[in-house]
């Protein structure tokens, strides 16, 4: 009898002191909440002890804690944690982006990761670190902005190609190019009729920032095209807290030159030698012309460029159910090489939708671009034969081919079977005479 009275009073001993723990709890609930709506997956926790939860699909919450002064805490990536009291967490928690946090944070293809915790070699080059001035194709900005990415600037011909390597070439014979990846879709690596730089048919003005996957495992979202390397450009969106319409426009104008040329005779240089070494009754000095003709500064010209953007951005809907922010983009570049006839003339339209629908759980990315591609492409022949022309000659002559100055075969006619194709042909002629167009659309 004794022992089940001992057994009755213990199990009361129990269950008081299970009551009285029960009782001496405390429920702590709300909603978790940032500027754009409820935050899905915050953690919410007691400090100093394993006790916390998640707040679910509408950001809300229920917590039981030791009591009143215990101290909840509220966190989540890519926010500001913050700190409360037990008995003063506000009913709805409003959390802050953290954007020093973000700067940590790497997006790649196969997942988020911070910085500090990559295995693999990435960089990242944004807007404002990109290089500044006149541009013409997006591989300028990226010039001297990322560690191992190396640029060489082409011929100086307006559009040409710019050569890209990631840590240099791997191959002696095989594509050493980098797979480039506009806003998820990778460019095709075959080239364009017409253009010579694929890159360059992207308005910089429209470019966000560059990501540039440096080392193998950009071959684990790309495959083998990526084993050079990969170079991914984000372009400018609408944003989600914009408030009415946004307008920017800018126009620049440029002039460039050559800074030296290459050093040869005068017209009076050449007749003092041709006198002193043959004398005056020979055939080739006789041949000489009067003239003192610098055929270089006759081919090569200041090289005017003109580029114009204008861009409209904004948000359609404010409700939680549908919000679009919006971005709208007109470019036009006009080019004219230092070598006369050389042009290049772009323009470009960029539509970029960001719909959001469904109280944030439906997100739509629509990109649109649009480029027109005029060029005119100089001989380059002319270069070397303004070197080697005789600067005693004329530019235009009227008995001479299409008014050119020309060395004939003395036939008297101002065809071109009269034209001595073994003598160095004029280079303003080459220049103008020959037509090399090309127009491209993407």
């Amino acid at each position: 009898m004794k022992r089940i009275i001992a057994a009755v009073a213990t199990l009361l001993i129990c269950l008081v002191g299970t009551t009285v723990s029960a009782q001496s709890g405390y429920q702590v609930k709300g909603v978790v909440v940032d500027a754009a709506g409820p935050v899905i997956g915050a953690t919410v926790m007691e400090q100093g002890t394993s006790t916390g939860t998640s707040t679910g699909v509408d950001g809300d919450y229920i917590l039981n804690v030791s009591g009143p002064d215990a101290t909840i805490v509220i966190s989540c990536i890519g926010y500001t944690t913050q700190s409360f009291k037990a008995s003063a967490v506000p009913a709805k928690v409003v959390l802050a982006t953290d954007t020093e946090f973000l700067d940590d944070v790497v997006v790649i293809g196969y997942g988020t990761v911070k910085k500090s915790d990559m295995t693999g070699s990435i960089s990242s080059v944004k807007a404002d670190q990109l290089n500044k001035g006149m541009v013409t194709s997006p591989s300028d900005l990226l010039q001297g902005k990322s560690a191992g990415v190396v640029v060489t600037m082409g011929d100086g011909a307006p559009g040409s190609a710019s050569t890209i390597r990631i840590r240099g070439g791997s191959s002696l014979k095989a594509n050493n190019n980098p797979l480039v990846v506009v806003d998820g879709l990778p460019l095709s690596e075959t080239s364009i009729s017409g253009v010579s730089d694929a890159l360059s048919s992207i308005n910089p003005n429209d470019i966000e920032s560059f990501t540039v996957l440096k080392d193998a495992s950009a071959t684990a979202i790309f495959g083998s095209r990526a084993s050079n390397g990969v170079i991914m450009i984000t372009t400018k969106k609408g944003s989600k807290g914009a408030e009415g319409i946004h307008v920017s426009a800018d126009l620049t104008a440029s002039v460039s030159q050559n800074a030296k040329y290459v050093d040869v005779l005068t017209g009076d240089e050449m007749r003092d030698i041709m006198k002193w070494y043959l004398g005056t009754d020979g055939a080739a000095y006789k041949a000489l012309g009067k003239e003192n003709t610098d055929w270089q500064k006759e081919i090569y010209q200041l090289g005017n460029t003109i580029e114009g953007n204008v861009a409209v951005s904004g948000r359609v809907g404010k409700s939680d159910m549908f919000r679009m922010p919006y971005r709208v983009s007109l470019g036009y570049h006009n080019q004219d090489g230092t070598l006369k006839t050389s042009n290049l003339t772009r323009e470009t339209i960029a539509v970029n939708l960001n719909p959001t629908l469904f109280d944030d759980h439906l997100q739509v990315n629509l990109n649109g671009k649009l480029m027109n591609m005029d060029n005119r492409f100089a001989n380059q022949d002319a270069i070397g034969g303004a070197v080697r022309m005789d600067p005693t000659q004329p530019v235009y002559d009227e008995k001479g081919l299409n008014g050119y100055f020309w060395w004939n075969n003395g036939k008297g006619t101002t065809t071109i079977d009269n034209c001595n194709t073994m003598a160095q042909m004029n280079p303003v002629a080459l220049l103008y005479d020959k037509v090399d167009k090309s127009n491209a659309k993407r």
